[in-house]
């Protein structure tokens, strides 16, 4: 019996091989055919070791799963691994090589066969042959070598029917290893954008609705906490997508993710009702906006109504616990630097959680390479094939776009100072976010900061000496301050740095009658964060009183994950859990108060400190 390894370089280790899982699903549904082997390795891995493995496994024959981020180092390893077996068959597939198959072999003598397209039927029938040891001129999608020649098969047609792939999870091949994966419900894109491979992967096809439920069912009971649909437009069929929703809504008893993609501007308002009451984190939605730019759009071939977008997605906003992910594309043809910034303006005043900016990229099949072959985009030649330059953009811009990704992926997208970076858009760049965050990209490159230490910490401190060296005005800088040093208090296991500012509360008892409970702490700051947070678009807020203190309640226990509460408390409870904090001579209290706030009545301290004592926020010290 031959040895058949299945194998693919993923991203990450969290990652897995769902091309790979479904050719091994298809194969081995035939009980007469052997058993495939599945192993996955990852680019943590180094070559050395991924060579080292494979050759202990001793294949006799090896198909690699190859796409744009593997390329490179699966040419390596193919190499290796022909080295040591020469008499061992390789064969790629992917998308990675099946539009280039030809130049792909010309280029790595280790490849013996490649697969183009969908693999299912046409690997299977490879291996039929090839265990039959009869010539393979014959099977549609193969790319073969034949002595000193490199022959293309005829093309295979697309699989018109779905299901007759098996489930690679009901079957067994996927036991949840991971704590997500993606899902196939259908294949092909209605769209034709030319940047996408989706435009050229055939008419859409979908698996069964009961197919699709039966898997469902499997993730319901699987240790996955994510589940990824690969569907490129996932509300196409507007019933069929109710469907689907609507079974998840009623049975996914484990509140597990699931990611779309979606098409926003004719999304229905009966689909938004859907959503309206599913859980918080139940569903995770990735919008293709790309450009706002019309000319941007038609040189594409993509189109959306901005007006009708700008709604849906606002009423996914308001209505909805959706996670909302918009997507930008750089160095489209007929963008300029200036279009991509109104693009971004564009996406950030629609608020989503999380925004991706990213170069476009010149797939290989993709109708994109006919504008790099005529002059219009220069790319690179080697994976990722990023576009580095258009008619419309220079080098420099392009890598200012990359930049200003970096640092919403970074900045915006962890969402760990949501109110602070909204408050410098409005107030220190006039409400333009693509202005703040090519200010701060040319800040970054200034100071020769990283654009990948993103720590909270690290976070803190730069926006501090951005927004610093941004303004001149000391009140606004302050407000920044403010917001900031509050918000990363709020990712802190417990809440850091000085407690004292603001009152002087001297002279402090070595022995106070009270102590603050554990897991309580009080912080003082120049403006109010928490009225700031709540209304940043307001430059006023926050500034009632000239100090403020905030009560924090946070996880005692350090093992679990942190959770940071604001205790919603009145002035005068705050001022009196402060004093306690501070040692304050109960006796001086109402002076304290006069000095900090002297247009305010001096309240009951002693009625204050039995009200925190009732709601355990303070107790009686044992030793006084």
């Amino acid at each position: 019996m031959k040895n058949i390894v299945l194998t693919a370089l993923n991203t990450r280790h969290t990652h897995s091989a769902l091309g790979l899982a479904y050719i091994k699903s298809f194969w081995e549904k035939d009980p007469a055919h052997q058993p495939l082997n599945l192993i996955e390795f990852d680019l943590n891995q180094t070559n050395e070791g991924i060579i080292a493995d494979l050759i202990l496994l001793k294949p006799d024959i090896l198909a690699f799963s190859v796409y744009i981020w593997s390329l490179p180092r699966t040419l390596a390893v193919a190499g290796a691994i022909k080295a040591a077996f020469p008499d061992c068959l390789i064969i790629f597939g992917g998308p990675e090589v099946s539009f280039n198959s030809e130049a792909v072999m010309a280029g790595c003598p280790a490849i013996d066969f490649i697969v183009r397209g969908e693999g299912e039927i046409t690997f299977s029938e490879l291996l039929e042959t090839l265990l039959a040891g009869q010539p393979t001129d014959t099977i549609a999608g193969v790319t073969r070598r034949c002595a000193s020649e490199i022959i293309r098969n005829s093309d295979r047609p697309f699989i018109k029917t779905l299901d007759e792939i098996p489930s690679p999870f009901r079957s067994g091949i996927y036991k949840g290893v991971h704590s997500f994966t993606y899902y196939e419900a259908s294949r092909g894109c209605p769209s034709r954008c030319t940047y996408c491979l989706s435009s050229v992967l055939g008419p859409v096809r979908n698996h069964s609705i009961e197919r699709v439920k039966a898997d469902l069912d499997w993730f319901f009971n699987s240790d996955y906490r994510q589940v990824r649909f690969a569907d490129r437009t996932f509300n196409f069929d507007r019933e069929r997508a109710r469907e689907i929703i609507t079974y998840i809504k009623a049975n996914n008893h484990r509140n597990i993710n699931f990611h779309f993609e979606i098409q926003a501007d004719f999304l229905s308002e009966d689909i938004i009702d859907l959503l309206s009451d599913a859980p918080d984190g139940m569903f995770h939605l990735e919008i293709g906006i790309q450009s706002t730019n019309p000319d941007a759009l038609k040189a594409v071939n993509r189109r959306f109504n901005l007006e009708i977008l700008r709604d849906r997605i606002g009423q996914l906003k308001k209505r909805t616990k959706c996670h909302l992910h918009l997507d930008i594309l750089g160095a489209l043809p007929c963008d300029t630097l200036r279009h991509f910034y109104q693009s971004l303006d564009d996406v950030w005043s629609l608020a989503p959680h999380s925004i991706q900016i990213s170069l476009v990229k010149v797939l290989r099949g993709t109708p994109l390479e006919n504008q790099l072959k005529d002059g219009q985009l220069a790319a690179m030649s080697e994976p990722p094939y990023t576009v580095l330059r258009t008619r419309w953009l220079s080098p420099e811009d392009a890598i200012r776009i990359q930049d200003v990704g970096k640092l919403v992926e970074g900045m915006h997208n962890c969402e760990r100072f949501p109110a602070a970076l909204t408050f410098m858009v409005l107030h220190l760049f006039k409400g333009s976010a693509a202005s703040m965050y090519d200010a701060m990209a040319v800040y970054w490159r200034q100071k020769k900061l990283q654009f990948f230490n993103f720590s909270p910490e690290n976070m803190a401190r730069q926006l501090l000496a951005f927004a610093g060296a941004g303004t001149p005005d000391r009140s606004l800088l302050a407000r920044c301050r403010s917001l900031i040093e509050h918000e990363l208090r709020l990712t802190q296991k417990i809440p850091a740095g000085e407690t004292f500012a603001g009152p002087d509360f001297e002279p402090r008892l070595k022995k106070h009658p009270f102590r603050v409970t554990q897991g309580i702490r009080v912080f003082w700051y120049e403006f109010d964060p928490v009225a700031m947070a709540a209304d940043p678009a307001n430059a006023d807020s926050g500034a009632i009183l000239p100090f403020v203190p905030v009560v924090y309640r946070f996880e005692r226990d350090l093992s679990a994950t942190p959770s940071i509460e604001i205790l919603d408390l009145d002035l005068a409870l705050r001022f009196a859990l402060a004093a306690v904090q501070n040692r304050a001579d109960p006796s001086l209290i109402a002076g304290h108060w006069s000095s900090t706030f002297p247009q305010l009545p001096v309240f009951d301290f002693s009625a204050a400190l039995e009200k925190l004592q009732a709601d355990g926020l303070i107790y009686k010290a044992q030793n006084h």
